[in-house]
């Protein structure tokens, strides 16, 4: 459970013994969400992957999360975890931290048709969308409420709505 450690260490900020661990997962329903998660992945048998998703499917419910896809690095951090959805084929680089609100979808027709994938380092922030089969680069952060359907550079900041780029070293450095 690498990935889980990794998690684990953005939300803690540091190492800490299990009873403490787990009261961190049991108080935190964003921690306690990528715990589930991350059980569900590396599930040996039938049995124990459908316990985990029913456990998922339950949080999914109350705080509508909703991280369909597998293809997620280590270090996630979940803030303020309520309606926060990405899509099943997304692709998601290290050190992902996404606010409240915020959607990572899909396109299905056109010329963008497609999924994200995303870079190490990003920050998407309060109800921004991040939409089509687009880059993020590394070092990128998407402001509040913005909409991006086009490719993003490493060491970016996306404004507004419509969105533009602002190029800036080491973006998302104080969401790390």
């Amino acid at each position: 459970m690498k990935d889980w450690d990794r998690d684990y260490m953005r939300f803690a900020k540091c190492e800490e013994n299990l009873l403490k661990q787990g009261f961190r997962i049991w108080k935190n329903h964003g921690l306690r969400y990528m715990f589930l998660f991350r059980k569900r992945e590396s599930a040996k048998g039938k049995l124990m992957h459908t316990i985990y998703s029913l456990m998922l499917l339950r949080l999914q419910h109350r705080y509508g999360i909703e991280i369909n896809t597998q293809n997620v690095a280590g270090g996630v951090l979940l803030i303020h975890p309520y309606n926060i959805t990405i899509n099943g084929k997304a692709i998601i680089g290290e050190d992902f931290t996404v606010f409240k609100g915020a959607t990572v979808g899909s396109i299905r027709s056109g010329k963008r048709a497609g999924s994200p994938t995303i870079g190490n380092r990003v920050t998407i922030c309060p109800n921004a969308m991040v939409c089509g089969g687009i880059s993020i680069g590394d070092d990128v952060m998407i402001s509040a409420n913005a909409f991006v359907d086009f490719d993003v550079p490493a060491n970016s900041i996306v404004l507004g709505n419509p969105a533009f780029i602002k190029h800036k070293e080491n973006a998302s450095k104080d969401y790390l």
